[in-house]
C-alpha cells in the first residue's frame, strides 16, 4: 500500500510554523510551509498527496478560503483547519467548507500527532484503491467518476467521450464519431465540434484534455 507521509502547512506565525515542521520532520514526515494565502495558490501543489494543516486567521485572506479552493479540486485529501477561534459556530463553518477536523489553538503536538496519522491511514487506504488512470463510468447517469470527482455530461457528450476513451490517445476522426450515434439523431461533423469544444470545458476539472489532431481528429489524453 502506497504511504503518503505529506504535509502541507498553510500558517502565518512563523514560529508555529517552524514548530509544526521540526517536529514532524522528526516523526518522518516530509512538511512543505506556506505563510499566507498567496503564497499557497502561487505554488505549484497540483501533485500534492497528503494532508492539509490551515490556520484560519491569515493576513491576506481567511484559511477557510483555501479550504474552499482545495474542496473545489480535491475531495479526498484531509484537510485539518487550525484555529484561535472555538465559537461553535466557527467550528461548525470550518467544517461545512470541507474541512475534516478543526484544532483550537493552542493545542497538543501529541494530540495532533494521532489525528494526522489517522487521518492519513484512511487517505492512503483510499488512494491505493485508486488510479489517476481509471474511470468509472455511470452510464445511466451519463457521467464518469474520476480522481474522486463527478463529470456530469449530456447524452451526446458521453457517446462522444466513451468512444474517445475506448481509443485512449489515439486520433478518432469526426466521421467515426457520427457513427456511433443512430441515424436518427442526424448527428454532423459540424455537431461533434461543437459538443467536442463543451466537453473540454468540463473535462479539465479531472486533469483530462481533448487534443485536435490536424486532419485526423480528436484525441483523449490525461
Amino acid at each position: 500500500m502506497s504511504s503518503y507521509k505529506n504535509i502541507c502547512v498553510v500558517e502565518d506565525e512563523k514560529e508555529i510554523a517552524q514548530a509544526l515542521k521540526d517536529f514532524f520532520t522528526i516523526e518522518g514526515y516530509k512538511v512543505d510551509n506556506f505563510y499566507s494565502y498567496q503564497s499557497f495558490v502561487e505554488s505549484d501543489h497540483s501533485d500534492f498527496k497528503g494532508i492539509y494543516l490551515i490556520d484560519w486567521n491569515l493576513p491576506d485572506k481567511p484559511g477557510t478560503e483555501i479550504v474552499n479552493e482545495i474542496r473545489k479540486k480535491d475531495k479526498v485529501s484531509p484537510v485539518f483547519v487550525i484555529s484561535g477561534y472555538t465559537e461553535k459556530s466557527d467550528i461548525l463553518e470550518g467544517l461545512k467548507l470541507g474541512a475534516d477536523d478543526y484544532i483550537t489553538k493552542p493545542f497538543s503536538f501529541d494530540e495532533l500527532l494521532i489525528r494526522v496519522e489517522n487521518a492519513l491511514t484512511k487517505y492512503n487506504i483510499v488512494k491505493d484503491q485508486m488510479s489517476d488512470d481509471i474511470i468509472k463510468f455511470l452510464p445511466e447517469a451519463k457521467s464518469f467518476i474520476k480522481d474522486a470527482k463527478t463529470i456530469n455530461l449530456t447524452s451526446r457528450e458521453y457517446i462522444i467521450f466513451e468512444h474517445l476513451y475506448n481509443q485512449l490517445d489515439k486520433p478518432v476522426t469526426r466521421q467515426e464519431l457520427t457513427k456511433q450515434f443512430d441515424a436518427s439523431d442526424e448527428i454532423t461533423e459540424r455537431n461533434i465540434d461543437v459538443h467536442v469544444f463543451s466537453l473540454r470545458k468540463k473535462i479539465v476539472t479531472a486533469d483530462m484534455k481533448i487534443e485536435t489532431v490536424w486532419k485526423k481528429g480528436y484525441k483523449l489524453i490525461f
